[in-house]
């Protein structure tokens, strides 16, 4: 059996000191406001202003440590690059948009089966409280992956199938926000080419980031994506937050700007005919080649002179 180290004189006082100087502090404080109040012909003035002064100093000193302990635990945070399970997603977001009084979230995933169903769905449900409804100002924009690319019988995207009922399920939310009195909006849009980033954008300075990839399971290599866990970055991270923010916001923009814009209810028809077809001959390989490493190393866009053929729901 180990034999325990008996602590210095020093580390006691240290242990003593940290588990007292909350107590102390309010006692100080205490004792300041009773000097204040007490009849001035109990003390001397000069005994007061002299007690005053020592306790204000000691108040001080306390508060001074404590201020220092805040900055160098968030000094540390920054330095570690902060991994999130996909089930926590909601609450780390909500938190974010809690505290902001206009909301822009840019979103690209695959079938939506997390970030819509588990996140932003649930911040547009007007009975939750919650909710962004009624409460800020928002604009939420939605990439997924073309439904009709989602066959059951497609070895790779058969799996998202799902894309087509959530696709119809944002429309729906989206023609409820577009008649509400609240100048908000949800657009939604497909592309056809898979995007190697994914994870949502929150006002330009919160990034939840992960990407796709193939896994082999049971003898097949199978597509990953939104289920997995996310990297969390921000603008004044101290691990490159900033560039994976511009990578991630670029994605979009191409997105976007390649489809065609559509209203709430609209449909999007309007499939561009200069598309490279399937998501592996636009130039840049299959989806998966650029999943292996770190988020943002794929982040470039693809490299073919194909244009991917992209529509707007």
């Amino acid at each position: 059996m180990p034999v325990e180290r008996k602590k210095s004189l020093v580390e006691r006082l240290r242990e003593g000191y940290e588990k007292a100087k909350k107590p102390v502090a309010y006692i100080v404080m205490l004792l300041a406001v009773a000097l204040e109040t007490l009849p001035g012909e109990l003390f001397p003035e000069g005994v007061r202003e002299g007690a005053l002064t020592g306790l204000l100093l000691v108040l001080a000193l306390i508060l001074m440590e404590m201020l220092f302990e805040i900055h160098d635990r968030l000094l540390r945070e920054r330095r570690s690059l902060n991994v999130l399970d996909s089930n926590d997603l909601y609450r780390e977001i909500r938190q974010i948009v809690s505290r902001e009084r206009e909301v822009r979230i840019q979103y690209v995933g695959v079938a939506g089966r997390h970030g819509w169903q588990n996140v932003l769905e649930k911040l547009l449900n007007e009975h939750d409280p919650d909710s962004l409804v009624e409460k800020v100002r928002f604009h939420i924009e939605v990439a997924l992956l073309d439904p009709e690319m989602c066959r059951p019988d497609d070895p790779v995207f058969g799996r998202f199938e799902m894309a087509g009922a959530i696709s119809r399920q944002i429309r729906r939310r989206a023609e409820a926000v577009e008649a509400m009195p609240n100048p908000s909006r949800v657009d939604l849009y497909f592309y056809r080419h898979l995007p190697n980033l994914l994870g949502f954008l929150i006002n330009d300075n919160y990034l939840f980031l992960t990407n796709t990839y193939f896994e082999r399971r049971h003898g097949e290599l199978v597509l990953r994506a939104g289920g997995s866990d996310y990297f969390v970055y921000d603008k004044n991270d101290e691990f490159g937050g900033q560039e994976f923010i511009t990578r991630f916001a670029g994605w979009f923009e191409w997105i976007r700007e390649t489809g065609i814009a559509g209203g709430a209810g609209e449909s999007g028809g309007g499939r561009g005919s200069g598309g490279a077809g399937p998501p592996g001959d636009a130039g840049a390989g299959p989806p998966g080649d650029a999943g292996a490493g770190p988020p943002g190393d794929a982040g470039a866009g693809p490299s073919g002179s194909g244009r991917p053929d992209l529509v707007v729901g």
